[in-house]
């Protein structure tokens, strides 16, 4: 068995989400503050016998940020287990967990995955009982109000249950168990629904037969060795049944003699006569006991165990290893402890925070691709930000945690991904999922963690796209969250289809050519192909994606060095790169005046430059040149806004805003007026003015563009 789902409701920024797990190793991914560790500490909170937590410890921080009035609400956490076995449930407890009749409706609609039985643990954070009556029993929407004032934290009960077959992340089961807050009716504890709620269950039961064991990513591993509990002491604990008995004596027999030695120690056994001593002068002769100092060092293997110790093979003190090597000592040493205890554990559940945090680039995927190897008796949740992990991890494994204003909501992008692979892009043989996968390398995997994606073509593009957004707008890609990924061909579907309702939900710009030919048949730039290709492309995108929501396609009508050089800004880098690379003054010219002619002329003349150069080297020095007049051509700038329309906010207008004003001279009034007001704004409102006066009266800046883009992309 293993985990297959993890439901969380009303937990923190977790307002409804469903997180799917596979066997082995799992990534949870997401940017500060998605939500990340609350779904480590709600899974703890359910199935960690070490984390304990009632309500004593609960706060009012614990419930959904963005529910107003906490009082009231239920904070539920729900654990869906697949792949039970006849024999797994020979286990009572896991038996216990087992529905005795199957909801199709719920396996079907919602499970949809394993071979064997499902099994439930549930935990209800919820007001107790009474609480709940005298909610239901209002007559009134202000009379419910009333009470829920006097809800206290101190009234909320852990209540855990068995066998529940819902899904609670779903408003309608949720008004069903709770109530509707905006009516002001409450529902009524005596019809608890024990077919949607479960079975009322010993949490201890369960928590005794599943291990689950957190790694913090600064946990002090050496502090962890010496508690009593250690991994060792239980690994040693599992195996002592299986030590041979003539070994147990020879050990008692040593330490044995070992104790009578340390007892005849003549300093050690003044000690006892000097205690003695003491004794009598304090009590007396008659009162006092006769002591004696002795070593009675336990001969238990049992006992033992806790001073076995593990270090380096070159070094004396485990201490003297990094945190990255102790972290990963401590893992070692718990997935032997798990794998010797795998007759008593039903499943073990390692979790592990950010396991990038101290260790190599190398080592980290060296680390995931062998925890993988784990499968059959751990399952392994890691959070991370690191792109090398996540390139080592497998679609199927990923959760990603998306982020809107206090709420995230949990994403996979395997969800329905291979059957878009089969219906849409016709892939017989293949799975997408798999194909996408040996895709993603660390450089290209930076599309899972962006808030928008560009894909693009090629180098040019890749190098020259980042600059000009720089230059142009005052801002970086990474400022606005936005990964460009360089795709290296016109297959934009397979990446674009990651980005959907069912797996991605971010914006995603396919920025390509349509290759209308720019020059003259009797160029050697010329291919009657070309244009045809571009059409073909454009109508199998627009098939694709024209009703997907998160995927759109932005076309430079010839290619992106002519698009690039129609700016007449840009042609002024152009120039210089031409007096760079040729030599003749005649040949120099030639270009010059080509370039200023326009047309095919001035296509001809960019395309020999780029292909002469090479077009990666070609946009690099072309990058170099960039300076705050770069224009920055209008489908490019299109496909930025669409792509990070979620994100720009007030404060990342006022910078492209300071940074525009810049190039203007001290004595421009116009432009010192508004940097004035920009360093004395108060309050949001004043902000939004600033932006508007901007916009209108310097209308033709990059920046002014962009921002009144923006601003129709969210129909302002």
């Amino acid at each position: 068995m293993y985990l297959k789902y993890l439901q969380i409701v009303n937990y923190k920024n977790l307002k409804a989400v469903r997180f799917n797990f596979s066997q082995g190793a799992n990534t949870i991914i997401g940017e500060n503050d998605s939500g990340k560790s609350n779904a480590v500490t709600a899974l703890r909170l359910l199935l960690d016998d070490s984390y304990y937590y009632n309500s004593k410890r609960l706060r009012e921080s614990d419930f959904a940020y963005d529910l107003g009035e906490w009082r009231g609400h239920w904070i539920i956490i729900s654990a869906v287990f697949v792949d039970i076995t006849s024999i797994d449930k020979q286990t009572e407890v896991c038996a216990e967990i087992v529905p005795e009749v199957e909801n199709e409706i719920f396996l079907n609609s919602y499970i949809n995955s394993g071979t064997g039985d499902i099994g439930t643990v549930t935990l209800f954070i919820r007001p107790q009982k009474s609480v709940r009556k005298k909610l239901y029993e209002a007559h009134t929407k202000e009379e419910f109000e009333d009470l829920l004032k006097e809800v206290k934290l101190s009234d909320y009960e852990f209540y855990y249950t068995s066998r529940s077959q819902a899904d609670f992340t779903d408003h309608t089961v949720y008004k069903t168990i709770v109530g509707d807050f905006e009516t002001g009716s409450y529902c009524n504890p005596d019809d608890d629904d024990t077919a949607i709620l479960g079975s009322k269950l010993n949490i201890t039961d369960v928590q005794d037969h599943i291990s689950v064991m957190f790694v913090d990513a600064l946990r002090d591993v050496a502090n962890e060795m010496r508690k009593p509990r250690n991994p060792i002491r239980r690994i040693v604990e599992a195996i002592e049944a299986q030590i041979d008995p003539a070994d147990i004596e020879r050990i008692k027999k040593n330490i044995s003699e070992l104790n009578l030695s340390i007892s005849e120690v003549r300093e050690i056994g003044q000690i006892g006569t000097q205690i003695n001593s003491k004794l009598v002068d304090m009590i007396g002769m008659v009162y006092s006991p006769e002591i004696a100092l002795e070593s009675q060092l336990n001969d238990e293997i049992n006992a033992l165990s806790r001073y076995l110790s593990i270090k380096p093979s070159n070094q004396n003190d485990m201490e003297l290893l990094g945190l990255g090597h102790l972290n990963m000592i401590y893992m070692a040493l718990k997935l032997v402890e798990f794998n010797f205890n795998r007759t008593r554990e039903l499943i073990n559940i390692m979790i592990i925070e950010e396991p990038e945090a101290h260790i190599h680039t190398h080592i980290q995927k060296t680390l995931f691709d062998n925890l993988k190897l784990t499968k059959d008796y751990t399952q392994v949740i890691m959070t991370t930000h690191s792109t090398h992990l996540s390139e080592a991890s497998e679609i199927s494994k990923i959760n990603l945690i998306k982020t809107n204003g206090v709420v995230s909501s949990v994403m996979q992008p395997i969800e329905k991904l291979d059957q878009f692979g089969k219906s849409k892009l016709l892939l017989k043989n293949l799975k997408l999922s798999e194909c996408i996968e040996r895709y993603l390398d660390a450089k290209r995997s930076v599309l899972l963690f962006s808030k928008g994606v560009l894909l693009v073509e090629g180098d040019g593009e890749e190098i020259l796209i980042p600059n000009m957004a720089r230059k142009g707008l005052g801002v970086t890609l990474d400022e606005l969250g936005i990964g460009l990924i360089n795709v290296g061909s016109t297959a934009f579907e397979y990446i674009a289809s990651l980005f959907d309702n069912e797996r991605i939900q971010r914006y995603c710009s396919i920025i390509t050519d349509r290759d209308i030919q720019a020059v003259a048949e009797s160029s050697s730039y010329y291919s009657e192909d070309a244009p045809k290709k571009g059409e073909a492309r454009k109508e199998k995108l627009h098939d694709l994606f024209s009703e997907n929501p998160w995927v759109s396609t932005f076309y430079a009508t010839h290619t992106f060095e002519v698009e690039f050089a129609k700016c007449m800004s840009n042609r002024y880098f152009i120039k210089d790169i031409i007096e760079s690379h040729y030599k003749q003054e005649a040949t120099i010219n030639r270009h010059k005046q080509a370039l200023k002619a326009g047309g095919e002329d001035r296509a001809n003349t960019v395309l020999t430059l780029a292909n002469s150069i090479g077009k990666g080297w070609y946009a690099t020095l072309l990058s170099n040149l960039l300076d705050g007049s770069v224009e920055i051509p209008e489908y490019i700038l299109d496909a930025i806004t669409y792509a990070c329309q979620e994100v720009v906010t007030a404060e990342i207008k006022l910078k492209m805003i300071r940074y525009s004003l810049a190039f203007y001279p001290e004595s421009y009034s116009a432009a010192q007026d508004i940097l004035y007001a920009i360093t004395h704004v108060q309050n949001a409102e004043e902000k939004e003015k600033i932006i508007e006066r901007y916009c209108m009266a310097f209308s033709n800046d990059t920046p002014a563009i962009f921002i009144r883009k923006i601003d129709e992309a969210f129909g302002r």
